[in-house]
């Protein structure tokens, strides 16, 4: 959808890694009990339904236009409690065979839809043009043409249902109303009316128009309340009113209420799916004292009711994640569409954007949690010690799932496995890295012999490194080379010093190329969480560096080591011993009382559909999903030039050179945030190479001595 494609971008042109943590002992702060709450909760679909075209409500129901996997018409449905049971309202056999790229729908059940020419005939030629759609009615289930062009946005406010031309709005009659007034796509984000007003939100901005002259209204404080919202919602809000003209406008984090042009209440969305940047608000209309919400995270649209209080239903499941991620999101999202029964709750320490709560913070809480049997049912266990997790006795033996999934579905049993006889967690996906670049660099298996090739390569003239990736070599090379003695408590403090040795140097080039901070910080911290995608690897083949390590966590980066293998004079290897990082590890609370769920839970997140959902957060270990990972777009570009989706004789190459990954590594982030602390104060100048050595020394102990 042409809203969907313009908010997207921002999640495309990241890639989320979750980082890891240590688990200690608790406490939960009185200014976050004080503060006012609402909670999401997904709304269960029909078994057939894969996707929400579009929905509309009434005074006691919910009605929605499903789609499958495809985009194609499933039918109309009708709910009175939240997806338990649903009524299909379509009298015959649907008569639809379009696709169905943008859709309205009214409480009669009839609806229009856009069906995007160019994504049907799969052409290229008009592939930037936004006029392509060919707009049709369903009415009793049955398509009917609509002499209508030029359309390329449909929306609706209650039963009024408006055509967007060009940027200009046109009523369901053909009478032109007002124009839109976006910078770049002209689609409007949400449209509402309240106060004798349409209210339309575009790109980080709100107007407002006469219902009956259309002409703008300006100067009107609630437009500038509700402007101040959308400013802070990050161009990702929505817009809904009821009928005694109260506003609720959504963005990822709260929910604001506005009464009598006042702004009445301010409430955080907690346990949430939608507060990602990955998950798109597209719709949504006032409902029951609260508001549904149609989502979508670019490949289907799924409706969610934020309210006061959570839906009551017959099982109950909490899955905890310490951050935020899109795999997760997506699980939970389907889960819950699938399981009317089951009301899936999903709970992040560190929502995005807070920048209040440590990770500390979370792991006290959640820890405490655990502990008291008051815990979540699955700990998404990122960022978490299992080590210390174990000794408690806090995680379920779950070899017999782990064996039961490996008999079930087509995937890495090296990777499922982690080395390990017995299973306390099952990870979904994998990221390993390599060393990339001449033969001598990637033979060094050592911090000092690292260092030593920079050095020699830091007095050339060309800089050694594209600035984008200095944040993550430093982060690859503590990952693979010190991290595990450092959690083994072998403090070896000359290593220590040659890491901060390595990190000043890798300073010292950056500043040599006179890169800007704004653009490109080396800040370890900020860093956290994600990864640019511009590739080392991509650099080393255009020559504009001699070297490289790469961590391989997307779609992408198995095409650059494909084109690294066309280059003779440059090598890339595996670092030493076959090592990689399990991802999404999926662990369940012993104490928890819906252990059958969790288990359900976790072998559905392995199935193929769903590990297909996602290609931007690692490798999935389901080798039938592979495919999908392989054959999808790379989004790396090689000057204007996309770079081609691999081979069959590549894929195979790649898939059995996975199969020998052996070693897993497990890194304690509160152990990797003190290191990461030092880097960040080295590169301000606030320490010397020795004071960071020593601070990592003393905080360490300090750290594993108090848990």
């Amino acid at each position: 959808m042409l809203k969907r494609n313009r908010k997207i971008c921002i999640g495309l042109s990241l890639i989320m890694m979750l980082c890891t943590t240590g688990i200690t002992g608790c406490g939960k702060s009185k200014k976050e009990d004080d503060i006012a709450k609402v909670y999401e909760n997904q709304v269960a679909l029909p078994n057939e339904v894969s996707s929400v075209a579009a929905f509309t409500t009434d005074k006691n129901s919910i009605y929605i236009l499903g789609t499958d996997t495809d985009k194609k018409y499933v039918g109309t449905y009708k709910t009175s409690d939240f997806g338990k049971k649903w009524e299909k309202l379509d009298k015959n056999s649907p008569e639809v065979n379009s696709r169905i790229d943008q859709a309205v729908l009214k409480t009669n059940g009839d609806s229009y839809i856009l069906t995007d020419n160019e994504s049907q005939n799969n052409t290229e030629e008009n592939s930037k043009e936004p006029d392509n759609y060919v707009l049709n009615k369903i009415v009793d289930g049955k398509e009917q043409s609509v002499n209508n062009e030029g359309i390329d946005q449909l929306e609706i406010v209650g039963d009024d249902v408006f055509f967007v031309k060009k940027g200009t709005v046109y009523s369901e009659n053909g009478e032109k109303m007002f124009s839109t007034h976006g910078q770049f796509s002209g689609k409007i984000d949400s449209l509402t009316k309240a106060n004798g007003l349409y209210y339309l939100e575009q790109e980080g901005s709100v107007k407002a128009f006469e219902q009956k002259t259309y002409k703008e209204v300006k100067n009107d404080k609630l437009i500038k309340k509700l402007n101040k919202v959308s400013e802070d919602g990050t161009m990702n809000v929505t817009m809904s009113s009821d009928d005694k003209d109260r506003i609720k406008m959504l963005t990822q984090n709260n929910v604001y209420t506005f009464t009598n042009g006042k702004l009445k209440s301010k409430k955080k969305l907690v346990n949430a799916t939608i507060n990602s940047r990955t998950t798109i608000l597209m719709n949504s209309q006032y409902f029951e004292n609260g508001i549904l919400v149609q989502t979508s995270n670019d490949i289907t649209n799924k409706l969610v009711y934020i309210s006061d209080k959570k839906i009551k239903r017959k099982n109950n499941i909490k899955i905890y994640s310490l951050y935020q991620n899109i795999y997760i999101n997506n699980i939970v999202r389907e889960y819950a569409s699938k399981h009317p029964e089951t009301n899936v709750e999903l709970e992040v320490g560190i929502p995005e954007n807070d920048e209040n709560t440590t990770s500390s913070d979370a792991i006290k809480k959640v820890n405490t949690e655990l502990l008291s049997g008051n815990g979540p049912d699955i700990i998404i266990v990122d960022g978490l010690s299992t080590k210390k997790m174990k000794k408690s006795g806090v995680l379920e033996d779950i070899t017999e799932l782990r064996n039961k999934i490996e008999s079930k579905y087509n995937v890495f049993n090296n990777i499922l496995e982690e080395d390990s006889k017995t299973a306390y967690e099952i990870p979904t996906h994998f990221s390993f890295s390599v060393q990339a670049g001449t033969k001598k660099f990637t033979n060094a298996d050592s911090i000092r012999k690292i260092y030593n090739d920079f050095d020699e390569m830091g007095k050339k003239s060309k800089p050694a490194y594209i600035t984008e990736t200095y944040c993550e070599i430093m982060k690859q090379i503590y990952k693979n080379y010190l991290s595990t003695n450092i959690e083994n408590g072998k403090l070896n403090e000359s290593e220590i010093r040659d890491y901060f040795k390595l990190a000043n140097k890798l300073i010292n080039i950056k500043k040599k190329t006179g890169a800007e901070d704004e653009e490109l910080s080396f800040d370890m911290l900020s860093m956290k969480g994600m990864i640019y995608q511009e590739s080392g690897c991509y650099s080393v083949n255009k020559g504009k560096a001699q070297a490289s390590i790469e961590a391989i966590v997307a779609n992408g980066g198995l095409v650059e080591l494909a084109k690294l293998d066309q280059n003779s004079n440059l090598t890339y290897k595996v670092i030493k011993e076959n090592k990689y990082t399990p991802l999404y590890r999926m662990a369940i609370n012993k104490k928890s009382k819906k252990k059958k769920i969790a288990e359900d839970f976790i072998i559905e997140s392995i199935n193929k559909s769903n590990q297909e959902s996602d290609k931007l957060e690692g490798i999935p270990v389901n080798l039938d999903a592979l495919d999908s990972f392989y054959s999808s777009s790379t989004y790396i570009f090689e000057g204007t030039d996309q770079l081609p989706c691999l081979n069959a004789e590549q894929q195979m190459k790649y898939t059995e050179f996975m199969k020998g990954l052996r070693k897993p590594i497990i890194v304690d982030s509160s152990c990797e945030d003190i290191v990461y602390e030092q880097v960040n104060l080295l590169n301000k100048g606030k320490v010397t190479i020795d004071d960071a050595t020593k601070n990592v020394i003393q905080k360490v102990k300090l750290y594993q001595k108090e848990n």
